[in-house]
């Protein structure tokens, strides 16, 4: 299984050398976003969601929860996050009981598919449908749980060409569980889940800079050295350098959409 840590919120408290309840956002960023671009990702993503106070979003393939707690924090929404990792979800709780949010922020542990909650105003994935084999059927099922005009946001990963990256990768330690298509075959997947496109954006130039970035301060030792989501991860350092690798080469790119679900 590709995602097996355990015992997530003591790993992140002896990275940072500290209780989380005394760190700053910017290290909380550095360890509980599970995707390229952290949270300026994020903020990238959020415009085409249109979130106005109150609304209730949904967040597929939550993980450790810091988009959740970020959008929550950023727009004044109820945010439910769904994942299937029960320790993704243990640590996601836990993060958003420390960061005093627990009223706006909950989690679900299981498949979207299994997912009671409907009606929700707005939706987003990041990194996630990497692992999701049918596409259209997890497109549909998310559809099925929002209200009709609700806008749905994504940050995705995708096949550049007909190449795949070489494991372990974040999302897949042996390729086994890694299910890429391109970005064309992505975004038809979305239209089929019964919404429509408002934009399309190749993110990659934006998260190879990232990535080049978050190299050079872990190189200089400068913000906390380790205390990054890489250490975290079994064999993290490998699976972030593969990913880094096949973007810079073109095998993988990152795309944001913005869609509306058809009434």
């Amino acid at each position: 299984m590709t995602y097996a840590e355990t015992d997530l919120v003591a790993s992140m408290e002896r990275l940072a050398g500290d209780d989380l309840a005394v760190l700053t956002r910017e290290q909380w960023d550095r360890l509980d976003q599970f995707h390229a671009g952290g949270s300026e990702a994020v903020d990238r993503m959020l415009p085409g969601l249109h979130l106005a106070p109150r609304m209730t979003v949904l967040d597929v393939g939550s993980g450790l929860g810091g988009p959740a707690r970020q959008v929550a924090r950023n727009s004044g929404c109820t945010v439910v996050g769904v994942d299937i990792t029960p320790a993704y979800v243990d640590a996601a709780r836990e993060l958003t009981r420390t960061a005093g949010l627990a009223e706006q922020v909950g989690f679900f542990r299981g498949d979207i598919a299994v997912f009671a909650g409907a009606g929700f105003d707005a939706a987003y994935t990041m990194h996630v449908q990497m692992n999701i084999a049918d596409k259209n059927a997890y497109f549909a099922e998310i559809g099925r749980r929002l209200r009709p005009g609700a806008r749905f946001a994504t940050f995705e990963v995708c096949l550049g060409g007909e190449t795949q990256p070489t494991p372990p990768l974040p999302w897949s330690l042996d390729g086994t569980d890694s299910h890429l298509v391109t970005a064309d075959e992505l975004r038809a997947a979305i239209g089929a889940g019964g919404f429509e496109l408002l934009e399309w954006v190749d993110e990659t130039a934006w998260v190879r800079r990232w990535f080049e970035n978050i190299g050079a301060r872990m190189a200089t030792g400068a913000g906390d050295g380790g205390a990054t989501l890489p250490a975290l991860l079994t064999d993290g350092l490998t699976r972030t350098l593969n990913f880094a690798i096949a973007l810079d080469a073109g095998i993988l790119t990152i795309h944001r959409g913005s869609f509306v679900l058809a009434p």
